[in-house]
């Protein structure tokens, strides 16, 4: 079975019924004037040409309103899998439900669901014999591949990685100083047989090694945002996809 899976639509009617009567949480990402946002929400209607989600929140100190247009990844857990869908925000109102009406928001219909191996969000090391390089831009923009006339950029070591990030060893020329959230774009560098991952990261954690060199950890986000960007995901899991074989061959071979 492949690691990302397209869904019928009969696999996706049944998986959002799934999400209603489970209940399950959902999480949701958007870019709003440049910025990504992750909130909470879950399932709760379908209706003809729609979907209605109970209405998003944070904790971000100032939570982003959405608002009709807005483009919403949207993406739950379910057995073994991911489900990832991209749709549009619609409008707000009122949903009843059994124990009465709460507030939401009316989505279209998605056009297609992927489900993505659970496994594919399990970091791997980078095998011993490959170099995987990442250069890294400031402000993110993907799209771009990267800007030309970027200022500033600098480059690392990719020492594992998996469908939601990954974490780079710093280059001898450093990066600068980043806080966590802080948006960058990136390029990964997977060797001739591979096309390069360009993408948006987030910056998460900078820690140091026990022999002092600085490593960095970044979450890929608007993967679940455009097909594009669920293309990207996909190309993504096939390399954590062959770097487990890889792990595991060798495991095998030295036991």
């Amino acid at each position: 079975m492949p690691i990302v899976q397209a869904l019928s639509r009969k696999q996706m009617a049944e998986s959002l019924q799934e999400a209603i009567g489970r209940q399950i949480p959902v999480q949701l990402t958007c870019q709003i004037d440049g910025v990504w946002h992750t909130l909470h929400t879950r399932i709760i209607g379908v209706d003809v040409g729609g979907l209605w989600i109970d209405r998003p929140v944070c904790h971000e100190a100032d939570a982003p309103e959405i608002r009709p247009g807005q483009n919403l990844g949207l993406s739950f857990k379910f057995k073994h899998h991911k489900h990832i869908l991209n749709t549009v925000a619609e409008c707000a109102g009122p949903f009843r439900l059994a124990d009465g009406d709460v507030e939401a928001v009316r989505v279209q219909a998605p056009r297609r669901m992927q489900r993505v191996q659970r496994r594919a969000y399990h970091r791997v090391d980078v095998p011993r014999n490959r170099s995987v390089l990442a250069t890294f831009w400031p402000g993110g923009g993907a799209e771009n591949d990267p800007p030309a006339e970027a200022a500033l950029s600098w480059e690392g070591w990719v020492t594992n990685v998996s469908a939601g990030g990954f974490q780079v060893r710093i280059g001898s020329h450093g990066a600068p100083e980043l806080e966590i959230g802080d948006l960058v774009g990136v390029r990964i560098e997977l060797g001739q047989e591979y096309d390069p991952i360009v993408a948006d990261a987030q910056f998460r954690q900078q820690v140091a090694d026990d022999r002092g060199v600085c490593l960095q950890g970044f979450q890929f986000v608007g993967l679940n945002d455009s097909p594009a960007g669920q293309e990207t995901l996909r190309r993504v899991g096939a390399v954590v996809c062959e770097f487990q074989r890889h792990q595991d061959h060798h495991a095998s071979s030295v036991a």
